[in-house]
């Protein structure tokens, strides 16, 4: 066993010597080149435009983004008074399922919710996130079935719940947004009972005082207020709510009828 140990020592100290020997006896030769010579051209650096991503891209508001954000993968709502099931509710489809309300034929929203949110995306360059827009009465219900909430102007396309990328921990800079909207508005600017807000004294489901118009009733949601299922984000949001309908010179009110109205269900 020694002695084949041996002879493979022997082997392989004979392979290394060789390489050295090898290595020894190459030829190598120097390249030489000039101070200002460079062995690969680097190009000139080149002005390009910013890649394009979808999600840059300015998006008008349209009524589509208002659509019912109820869904049937939502967990039935399960209300419980003492130790007994009290009643129980389940979301719609969403907008799968059913439209936007009707009026006058056609799939409605108020133009002046549209109008504004997009002149909040002008000014302050950053997308406004809807966190519920229209809401048929099946997903209004799921939401909060109170009394209260059952004419809700969610019903009918006149109230919109928001907050805008950017400005989720200072939304008065967005409540001061919607005050110019109307101070430089090509025909409501000269007009006292669109320009001048008011603080609501009515008590409310928010601590911040409401601001209104003739036109609009704006409410801020700090971080811990209206929580639902359309809600369930972190940050404070903006509703408004539409009071007047310029266009038609009449009071905005929530009907069942209006409320029912569906092209498809």
């Amino acid at each position: 066993m020694n002695k084949i140990a041996a002879i493979l020592s022997i082997f392989l100290l004979s392979g290394c010597l060789g390489d050295k020997k090898y290595s020894k006896d190459s030829v190598t030769e120097q390249i030489e080149r000039k101070r200002n010579e460079k062995a690969i051209r680097v190009p000139d650096s080149i002005l390009r435009e910013e890649p394009y991503y979808p999600w840059k891209k300015k998006i008008e508001i349209t009524k589509e983004y208002f659509a019912c954000k109820g869904s049937s993968l939502n967990p039935p709502k399960i209300i419980v008074e003492g130790n007994k099931e009290f009643s129980r509710y389940y979301d719609c489809g969403g907008s799968l399922k059913h439209s936007l309300p009707i009026k006058e034929d056609s799939e409605h929203i108020y133009f002046v919710l549209i109008d504004i949110l997009n002149y909040i995306q002008k000014l302050t360059k950053k997308p406004v996130i809807i966190t519920s827009g229209h809401r048929c009465p099946t997903h209004n219900n799921y939401l909060d079935p109170s009394p209260k909430n059952s004419n809700s102007k969610h019903l009918i396309g006149a109230e919109v719940n928001f907050y805008v990328q950017g400005y989720e921990d200072v939304p008065e800079k967005i409540i001061e947004c919607i005050f110019l909207y109307y101070k430089t508005h090509p025909t409501l600017s000269t007009q006292k009972e669109y320009v001048t807000f008011e603080r609501s004294q009515v008590p409310t489901n928010v601590i911040t005082a409401p601001w209104y118009n003739k036109e609009i009733f704006v409410k801020l949601f700090k971080k811990e207020e209206g929580r639902n299922f359309d809600n369930r984000h972190a940050f404070a949001y903006i509703s408004i709510q539409v009071r007047f309908d310029r266009l038609k010179n009449e009071k905005v009110f929530v009907t069942h009828e209006q409320a029912q109205r569906y092209l498809r269900k």
